[in-house]
């Protein structure tokens, strides 16, 4: 008897020791039975998005106004500002998460390609953030300042949607 109610309760109470811990491996994390890797750098999916941009002919660009709902499409001139854009970043650029930053973004790029989506959170002048449609890891987080306003991605998104 004394068997069997021990072995119930085990039942019942180890899962519930194990909800909502989080163990870290090295570079791994366990966190409610599932295993991530650590993310490798802090422009991990910038690099992924720069690497479609050049190599991908086909893109498709849609822009979206988080506050209005008003939505634009990319043309092939706004494409190759966010590639002109990607070539002016530097690793210097790439930045943990704010502080200070708001949980909205103001616009919302999505860029499609043939196997991969990318979304580019605009949060204002200096802030965005970079990642794929179905990513792991964190967001890619860059700070616009010091590149040139003919490539900021927010004066491009108050030219194709003005407020």
């Amino acid at each position: 008897m004394k068997k069997k109610s021990l072995y119930i309760i085990s039942i019942f109470i180890i899962p519930i020791i194990f909800i909502g811990c989080t163990i870290k491996l090295g570079s791994y994390s366990i966190n409610n039975f599932t295993v991530t890797k650590k993310k490798p750098n802090n422009y991990y999916y910038t690099n992924l998005l720069i690497k479609n941009l050049v190599t991908e002919s086909k893109v498709k660009g849609e822009l979206l106004d988080t506050n209005f709902s008003k939505e634009a499409d990319l043309s092939k001139e706004d494409i190759e500002t966010i590639k002109k854009f990607s070539k002016s970043i530097k690793k210097a650029n790439f930045i943990e998460k704010p502080k200070d930053l708001s949980e909205k973004p103001q616009y919302k790029l999505f860029l499609d390609f043939d196997k991969e989506k990318f979304v580019i959170n605009i949060y204002n002048e200096r802030y965005i953030a970079v990642y794929p449609w179905d990513g792991t890891y964190s967001m890619d987080y860059v700070d616009m300042e010091g590149i040139q306003p003919l490539y900021n991605l927010y004066g491009l998104c108050k030219f194709l949607i003005p407020r």
